[in-house]
């Protein structure tokens, strides 16, 4: 497949409208633990197993819509780290502005995937609590939205492609792994296998979508129902597979995929914690535009009593 090619002056006007990030000073929301605590739920899944999540809910019965954010990539996020990011982590901003937006946060723990890239093992955890998320009395089923990024951007897209969400978001997805480049035998050496284990297939991911990976990731691709949006900073060797080979592939599919690029962020800044804090609080205003639409059940925010506003800085790496 060759290359996607974008015009000049279409991609001048995607730069501009992503580089007004605001000159004001970005902040983060803290909600009220005690209007709305961290519940720990357990959801079973497809392989008799069972798999544990961390909730936040608005106060009141609902319905509200749903916000399940991946924060796994090839590594199994702790419970109690989960936790702590889900009552106030500077890293896990976009958690929270999902929270004191109106939606019920919702985060799971999933299998480790860094002794095989390629095992189903993290999708069928991450169903197991999406189905469990759309029966909750609080949740509106129709209105349930995936968010992840990298690794676990990667993972929402597959799990878009196994049940029925209202949207996916993926940032900078690591679509290395939907595609099934990442592979042992691609790899090499042996396990735990980590982010940086595939940085030839990064390199040059054409020389390895051979036409049978190719036939993969088309079927896969097929099965994707819900719109799609995907954010990208402009630094991390992923733009190449996803700009030339990925979201031509969704495009050529007719899917209803939205592409946002943020100039000069670094890989994770949607979650908040890398790049410029502006940009963050910007990055989640355009997934609320992109989710308006598509919402049966439309978030009302919190009030502002129970939510505190507190300066959001930019966070070195914290490990995700």
């Amino acid at each position: 497949m060759k290359p996607l090619v974008v015009p000049l002056a279409a991609m001048a006007a995607i730069l501009a409208a992503s580089t007004s990030f605001g000159q004001g000073l970005a902040t983060r929301p803290v909600v009220s633990a005690v209007a709305c605590p961290a519940e720990v739920i357990t959801a079973a899944t497809r392989d008799q197993r069972e798999v544990k999540a961390v909730v936040r809910k608005p106060p009141g019965k609902g319905p509200f819509p749903a916000a399940v954010t991946v924060h796994a990539g090839l590594f199994s996020a702790p419970l109690e780290t989960l936790v702590r990011d889900a009552l106030d982590a500077p890293g896990a901003a976009t958690d929270s502005r999902f929270l004191a937006a109106g939606y019920v946060m919702v985060s799971p723990t999933l299998r480790s995937r860094t002794h095989d890239p390629l095992t189903t093992d993290a999708l069928v955890d991450l169903l197991g609590v999406i189905e469990h998320v759309k029966k909750m009395p609080e949740v509106d089923p129709r209105s349930v939205v995936l968010f992840g990024g990298s690794g676990s951007g990667s993972l929402v897209l597959e799990a878009a492609g196994e049940t029925n969400v209202c949207a996916a978001i993926a940032g900078e997805p690591a679509t290395v792994l939907f595609t099934g480049m990442y592979s042992s035998e691609n790899l090499g050496g042996g396990p735990p296998f980590t982010p940086g284990s595939g940085k030839p297939i990064l390199e040059d991911p054409h020389k390895f979508y051979t036409s049978e990976v190719r036939q993969k990731t088309r079927a896969k691709i097929n099965k994707i129902a819900c719109p799609v949006l995907i954010l990208h900073g402009d630094q991390h060797i992923l733009k190449k597979i996803n700009h030339e080979i990925f979201i031509p592939e969704l495009k050529a599919a007719g899917k209803d995929v939205q592409v946002i690029v943020y100039p000069g962020e670094p890989h994770g800044f949607y979650w908040g914690r890398e790049g410029s804090p502006e940009a963050a609080q910007k990055c989640f205003d355009d997934c609320q535009a992109f989710l308006k639409p598509l919402l049966k059940t439309q978030p009302t925010p919190l009030d502002e009593s129970l939510v505190k506003r507190v300066p959001a800085k930019q966070q070195s790496a914290l490990g995700r």
